[in-house]
């Protein structure tokens, strides 16, 4: 499938050892800087606030109605990227879909090994429900790194017996932490199989396996979990591990909606800002389902 100009150029961007085997946690927050800080709208309310003894961003855009709130695990393969520098993706997430954004500013590896950021963002979604928001009007997102500690969270929620979100929406969730899948044919500039690896290391420390079904949610005990909405990059890395997930869901008896995007890969949702089409197109996708689930 031919794939969008506006995507191809911005592919011939990508340094070509963006994601180089060798590269360390530092080189990996370098590497990421260019793409992330960017300035946001003057209609975008931001506050930061402590929700659950978690430091979190509280976004919604101006004199819109947010009856919905998207609690957003944010990406950056555990060791990148501090909130303040992450408020452009919440605007996305807010402009998209438009819903009230709820974003933890969890604790980054390797200062901060396992369990750090899943409690954090278990903590930040327990306190969001003391402040009075229904679960019934929470939409878990996840992107990248953020769709294992997402559903990672779905899990210790429901083994917790305390109250699960209206679904969970995948934005190319990791899944497997040790990309054990068949390889991905393509080219993905943003990830590669080792690279990956070596960030799950950088967050485990040795303490787990990157199998272990703590960490690598694809090969968790699924039942009982709300809704899951995957959307799957034919290109991306860690491909496999999201339709391992699908698998299992569907298994244990979860209501799971999978959608192939041929010639996609890591990350393009994040590219609406630069006018990709097919990431507006993933957008509007993602609104329709958060629109189905709010009339069931």
């Amino acid at each position: 499938m031919t794939t969008s100009k506006e995507l191809q150029d911005i592919i011939k961007l990508v340094p070509p050892d963006f994601a180089d085997p060798k590269a360390n946690f530092a080189a990996v927050r370098r590497m990421f800087a260019p793409f992330h800080g960017h300035s946001t709208g003057a209609d975008l309310a931001v506050e930061i606030r402590e929700i659950g003894g978690v430091r979190c961003g509280d976004y919604h855009i101006k004199d819109q109605d947010h009856r919905w709130t998207a609690f957003h695990c944010h990406g950056g393969a555990f060791v990148s990227t501090p909130l303040d520098e992450y408020h452009f993706y919440a605007e996305i997430i807010a402009r998209q879909t438009l819903m009230r954004v709820v974003m933890p500013d969890y604790r980054l590896a390797p200062e901060h090994l396992y369990p750090a950021a899943h409690d954090d963002c278990f903590n930040a979604y327990c306190g969001l429900l003391e402040t009075g928001t229904d679960p019934s009007s929470i939409v878990v997102m996840g992107e990248s790194c953020g769709g294992s500690l997402a559903v990672g969270l779905l899990l210790r929620l429901r083994d917790n017996l305390l109250p699960l979100p209206a679904c969970f929406v995948s934005l190319t969730g990791w899944f497997d932490l040790a990309v054990s899948g068949e390889p991905v044919e393509g080219n993905d500039p943003f990830l590669t199989p080792q690279w990956v690896r070596n960030r799950a290391q950088d967050y485990l420390g040795g303490q787990l396996a990157p199998e272990d079904p703590r960490v690598s949610v694809a090969n968790a005990d699924l039942h009982g979990l709300p809704p899951l909405y995957l959307q799957i990059g034919q290109f991306d890395t860690v491909r496999e591990g999201a339709i391992t997930l699908a698998n299992n869901a569907l298994r244990a008896g979860v209501n799971v909606t999978v959608e192939s995007w041929p010639g996609m890969i890591q990350g393009w949702h994040g590219l609406v800002t630069a006018g990709v089409p097919e990431a507006t197109r993933a957008w509007a996708s993602i609104r329709s389902y958060v629109h189905a689930i709010s009339h069931t």
